[in-house]
Formats: structure tokens, sequence, C-alpha cells
């Protein structure tokens, strides 16, 4: 490898640092969230702004660009069929509340760019963006086709990468820009399903509802209810942790607040959600049918691991399973709880599936199947993940090694596919910067370190330089 050209390489990277931050936050400014349409956009039009402005960045640095039918979009540096894919998505999902910044007026902070998107997904984007652009500028003479693939429905069950993949022709190897160093090569299977009430609730039950996607740990729940004599002279005594009340003119709202996450890894977060029904238990100010519902659905969020729903399973590759009833809500006066499952990588859905719903039947409930992803698994022995994870190594002095992760990307619909960063492993945000449940991937004030977006696109520099010289 040329020494000389890898350390033009990081010049160029940090040169362009302050010009990279203004083009993240032009993406982050636009609330790309994804919302199937027939007509027009097929995400919605914030969506595809997002994609065409990113094209257009592209476009300006001179690569071949490409509209795949408004869903995705590619920058290669050159025509072609791409041998080595990058891909980042530009949708983020829902906002949700307590933020102390305004989600889509990003600033930045002591390093920090903060908004909805800066570090899931767009920061890697735009980081991989200026990473081809570098190589472009300086004309380093590559054997290989690189291309930077951006997707709009990641955050909504990948329907992007799949409509690719089936009508188009995917790079020959893909590594996603969204998890952690080093090479993540395999990933738990994602099970996302609505345990749905028999029984309707009582009058008594006006309202419900909680959460804001299904991969993120609820931090709001709340229940309308009717006003009574007895919820009112309950109301006198304090309240269970982590309850508001606000007494109305016909009815009371109860409000649980809890610590959001995601879902991929909730243990540490409190899920809203299981706060609430906790807490109206113990009020015990309904009637008997409509505790039955909440008793069941405050079982399934007793604990993170599917115990309730006997699906609780392990395996050497991946760990455990986890399980959380995300959101909640109402259908014709059922409860509905959605749940987010990810599974071991050697564990199959069916069986989960057969167990969930003797269960849920068990309670007087029924299930319905939203999304079913398969697990994805890479081989370890391929060239690529030990080059990878070399690189990665070499720049951080560490002897880190290729893992298997709960969470879900785009390797898991794209063929020859595996993960590498941007994230590293350990790096916490600037301290005392962001509350509890703050600054995260899904949560309020989402927030990207810059420095650590440099340390990694310096490291994909020389990982696609490696890549170039090798038989992969």
């Amino acid at each position: 490898m040329n020494e000389q050209v890898l350390q033009q390489a990081y010049a160029y990277i940090d040169e362009h640092k302050d010009a990279m931050i203004e083009d993240l936050m032009r993406l982050v400014r636009i609330p790309s969230i994804s919302v199937r349409s027939d007509t027009g956009a097929p995400f919605g039009e914030n969506c595809l702004k997002a994609l065409r402005t990113m094209l257009e960045m592209g476009g300006e640095r001179g690569f071949d660009v490409k509209l795949y039918d408004d869903r995705v979009g590619r920058l290669a540096l050159r025509d072609g069929d791409a041998d080595v894919g990058f891909w980042g998505h530009l949708d983020v999902v829902p906002e949700g509340g307590n933020w102390t910044h305004a989600p889509y007026e990003p600033v930045y902070e002591n390093g920090c760019v903060i908004g909805r998107g800066a570090s899931d997904n767009k920061g890697a984007s735009v980081g991989m963006l200026y990473v081809l652009s570098c190589l472009k500028a300086l004309g380093v003479p590559l054997k290989k086709n690189y291309a930077l693939y951006l997707g709009t429905d990641e955050e909504k069950g990948m329907s992007d990468v799949d409509y690719f993949v089936e009508r188009f022709t995917p790079p020959k190897m893909s590594i996603v820009t969204d998890c952690g160093f080093p090479v993540c090569y395999a990933e738990k299977g994602i099970l996302e399903a609505d345990l749905i009430s028999i029984a309707s609730f009582s009058d008594n039950v006006q309202d419900l509802q909680g959460g804001v996607a299904s991969n993120v740990v609820p931090d709001s729940a709340s229940v309308t209810l009717k006003k009574t004599d007895e919820l009112l002279s309950r109301l006198e005594s304090p309240l269970p942790e982590g309850l508001e009340a606000e007494v109305l003119e016909r009815s009371v709202r109860l409000t649980a607040r809890g610590i959001t996450g995601h879902t991929a890894h909730p243990q540490g977060s409190v899920n809203a959600i299981r706060v609430l029904t906790a807490g109206l238990l113990e009020l015990a100010c309904l009637p008997e049918e409509d505790l039955a519902i909440l008793h069941f659905i405050n079982k399934v969020n007793e604990d993170v691991y599917g115990t309730t729903l006997h699906i609780a399973c392990e395996d050497e590759i991946s760990g455990r399973l986890t399980c959380v009833g995300s959101t909640i809500g109402l259908r014709d006066g059922r409860a509905v709880l959605s749940i987010n499952i990810r599974y071991p990588v050697k564990e199959r859905d069916q069986k989960l599936v057969g167990s969930i719903l003797t269960t849920c039947a068990s309670y007087g409930f029924t299930m319905e199947i939203g999304l079913a992803s398969a697990p994805n698994h890479f081989p370890q022995s391929h060239p690529a993940v030990a080059i990878l994870t070399q690189v990665y190594n070499e720049a951080m002095g560490e002897d880190a090694k290729p893992y298997a992760m709960a969470g879900g990307t785009y390797a898991r619909r794209l063929p020859n596919a595996l993960a590498y960063g941007p994230g590293f492993p350990g790096r916490k945000l600037p301290e005392g910067m962001f509350a509890p449940g703050h600054g995260g991937a899904h949560g309020p004030d989402e927030a990207l370190v810059v420095d650590d977006l440099i340390r990694a696109m310096k490291i994909y520099v020389k990982a696609i330089l490696t890549l170039d010289e090798a038989d992969i």
C-alpha cells in the first residue's frame, strides 16, 4: 500500500471536516421518516428529498449517479456494476418526545452534531460520500469499482433493499456502515408482531397509547380513563412510581415515563408501557376484565428475554433472545401490544411463533405477525473478514474480534454482505452533556461525535485500499 497516498487521504478528510458537518446538518433538517405511499414517492416525499439531496451532492463531485425507482440511490466511482458497495440509509425513526433540542434543527455543540438521524445513519452516509470523494479527488488508481448505496426504508422493514435486489444488480460484495467495528458477521433474526386482546376494554378505558416505533423502547405511555369517584379517591393517595395524573373535565389521563433505548439492546432502558401497566394494576381502579388484559401486557414486559411468552433461548454465536413490547394502542376497543423480538441466529421463527400463539391463547389474546426477517450469518472464513478486522485493529492498536449482534442492518437482505463500523466499542458521548436516555441513536437528542466519524472514515479509506489489492 502506498503510504503517501494514505497520508494524503487522511489530510483530505481532516481538511473537509467543516464541509462534511454542513452537509450532514443539511440532511438532518429533512424529517425523512419512511411512510408508505401508493402514489408518488414510495416512502414519502421527505425520504425522496433526502435521497435526491445526497445524489445531488454526489453528482456535484462527479460520481456516476443512479436512482432506482425512488427507493435506493447509488453514487459510484465509475459506470458499471460495483465490485464493492457501501450501504447506508437516509430514513430515520420518528422523533418521539423529551428532546431538549429541536429534532430537525441540527446544531454542532461540543464536537457533536445533534439531531434525528445524525448518527443513525446520515452521519455514516455522508462520511462514506467524503471517503469516496477523497479517493476520486486524489486520483487514486483503483482496480475495483466502489459505490455508495443509499436506502430509504431501513427503519420500517427494508422493503427498499428487497425491491432493489429483486430488480437490479447488487454489488458483488456489500459492506453496511450501520453498526460498530470491527466486522459484524452475524445478525439476530427479527420478528415483529401485534398481540391483540380478544375482549374489548370496558368504557372506563377511553384511550391507550405509547411508543413511537417497533424498534424503540418507549419513554412515554398514557391511558385516558373515565372520571369516577373511585378513581378520584385513589388519586388522593401517592401515585405508583413513574405515573403522573392529569384530571380533565370528564376523564383522567395517566402518563408513565421511562428511559428510551434500542430494542436490539434494551438492557438498561425503562419501558414506559411496563411502568403504566404496573401502575394501573397497583391502582386497581378498573373492572376485573380490564385488569386481566393489563395483566398479560404487564407480564410480557416483565423482562426483556421473552420469559412470559415461553420463547427464552440463546446460542453461542449471538447470545440471548430479547423481546420488547414497544408500542401500545387500541383497535376497536381492544388492546394491541406490538412486540419486537431479536432471536439467536440458530433459532427459527416458526418455533417462536408457535410458542407465542399458545401463550396468547391462554391469556385471551391473538397474534398478527408483522415483520419476519431471518438472521444473517456471513462466513467468518471469508478473507474480507480477516482483512477488515486487521485494518481496524492496526488503526486502533487493539485485538478486537469479529462479532454477532442483535441489531438489524441491510446485510441481512443483501447477498454476500457484512457490516463494518462506524461505531467504536465502548465509546461514549461527552460526559455530562446529555441526560440519561438522551443522545443515543433512537433516543431524544440523538448525537454524532464528529471526531469519531472522522476516525472511522480514515479506517474506511485504508480498508478500501487494502481490499483493492486482495482477491475477494
